[in-house]
């Protein structure tokens, strides 16, 4: 369903603004987000900053001031983590009014599991803190529920549709990862790339539109990963993708004709930022050209792409999705 929120759109602005627009007109949504935030008092709303730019002090997302506290919000789409170093220049404006308790916050797909140990607790002596998507959609469907005025319940019920709709977290299907085998060896023509490199330096990757008995996907998957040397190497977000008869010869113009490859329909992917694992996670005994579906934080902290699956086809059985 559309709400108010979409004709704005559905990238990284548009969900930061549409969230910072709410907490312009819900101060009930502020004080809920403030109070995840401080153990002090959060005082009384005094302003609501939107992607401010301040030379040396970089381009906020959103900021929030009251009379106690000040708040700066960095939104990500993804499991992507800002970089210590962009919120390290944020600090920079805390020093404006140093009678506010300060504190910064990341809010991205992830889990606080995951996030949490890959960000800094402090940045010269400011809080840094963690906010997943999914919580910030419950704490808007929470003080919907609790608010007393009709067009604030109607405005953060658009939200909630809004973000539930735009996040991908919401569906425990959507954060599936196809994980899928690459060749690193031999290069497709000589002193061409692999199809490892397709992935790793191209920023692309194909494969047959699915139906039948291929076993490929019938619908794009919103997360790839790949394999190869024994192990999980990196995850990429599927950006955007196209259907295309013959997506090799826009990588290597005439390899189809060489290699004797007949057009098909096939997913032509433009893949984003790759997410590496912190550690290595082996394949687990699952060899030669099976291709898997894994939940992706699973991947990430499990220490086999078997023991992922496994795991994953659990929790799917556990809500009735299989």
């Amino acid at each position: 369903m559309h709400t108010v929120f979409n004709l704005l759109g559905d990238k990284e602005d548009n969900i930061t603004y549409s969230l910072g627009w709410a907490l312009a007109q819900s101060d009930n949504l502020v004080q809920a987000l403030l109070a995840e935030f401080f153990k002090v008092d959060p005082g009384m709303t005094a302003a609501i900053g939107l992607q401010d730019s301040v030379r040396g002090a970089g381009r906020t997302d959103i900021e929030v001031k009251t009379d106690q506290v000040h708040l700066i919000i960095e939104a990500k789409r993804g499991w992507e983590l800002e970089d210590p170093t962009k919120l390290k220049k944020y600090t920079k404006r805390f020093k404006t009014d140093e009678a506010l308790t300060p504190a910064l916050a990341v809010v991205a797909e992830c889990s606080l599991e995951w996030a949490r140990p890959r960000l800094p607790k402090d940045i010269g002596g400011v809080p840094v803190e963690y906010m997943s998507w999914r919580k910030v959609v419950r704490l808007v469907e929470e003080t919907a529920a609790q608010s007393g005025s009709h067009a604030e319940k109607r405005l953060l019920r658009e939200l909630h549709r809004y973000l539930k709709g735009v996040m991908t977290v919401q569906n425990v299907q959507s954060n599936l990862v196809y994980v899928v085998p690459l060749a690193n060896w031999p290069p497709l023509v000589t002193d061409g790339p692999t199809f490892a490199d397709i992935v790793v330096k191209h920023n692309r990757y194909f494969h047959p539109v699915g139906g039948g008995s291929s076993g490929w996907p019938t619908t794009p998957p919103n997360y790839l990963g790949f394999r190869f040397d024994g192990q999980l190497q990196q995850i990429r977000h599927v950006d955007r993708y196209e259907v295309h008869e013959h997506p090799w010869d826009v990588l290597i113009p005439g390899i189809g004709a060489e290699q004797g490859w007949e057009p098909s329909p096939h997913f032509f992917y433009k893949l984003g930022k790759p997410i590496i694992p912190d550690h290595d996670v082996k394949t687990g005994g699952l060899y030669g050209p099976g291709r898997h579906w894994a939940a992706i934080d699973l991947l990430l902290t499990s220490k086999t792409v078997r023991a992922a699956r496994d795991r994953t086809q659990k929790r799917l059985e556990a809500v009735g999705e299989e």
